[in-house]
């Protein structure tokens, strides 16, 4: 992905060019989207590491935050926080409703509880 500088009603912003900002740049009346403060959760009843296909939520991200890891008998989904912009394009697409999107201060805190856990 290309970041450019736009500038829009004498405002300079940076914009990351996806297919999704593409067709909003010619909606007349859109503003660019704030970022947003809330991130993807990928939920247990996720199929992939159960070993069915799908990968569909990971098609459907513009920026490539939901990458899987392969491990026997399927694969492992994992989110990019940082990467993660919170549009939720991921979410309808998933055939079990397996991601929801909860704020990012949340989701730092569970990554990092659960990161203690594991130490």
């Amino acid at each position: 992905m290309l970041s450019t500088k736009e500038r829009r009603h004498g405002a300079e912003m940076n914009t990351t060019l996806t297919r999704r900002n593409l067709f909003r740049a010619f909606r007349p009346g859109d503003a660019a989207p704030e970022p947003e403060a809330r991130v993807a959760h990928i939920g247990a009843t996720c199929v992939e590491p159960r070993g069915v296909t799908c990968r569909r939520c990971g098609e459907a991200c513009d920026v490539s935050a939901i990458k899987f890891t392969l491990m026997r008998g399927g694969a492992q989904p994992g989110l990019d926080m940082t990467i993660c912009t919170g549009c939720g394009e991921c979410a309808p697409v998933c055939p079990v409703n397996a991601i929801a999107l909860i704020d990012r201060d949340r989701a730092l805190l569970a990554a990092s509880v659960a990161a203690e856990a594991r130490s």
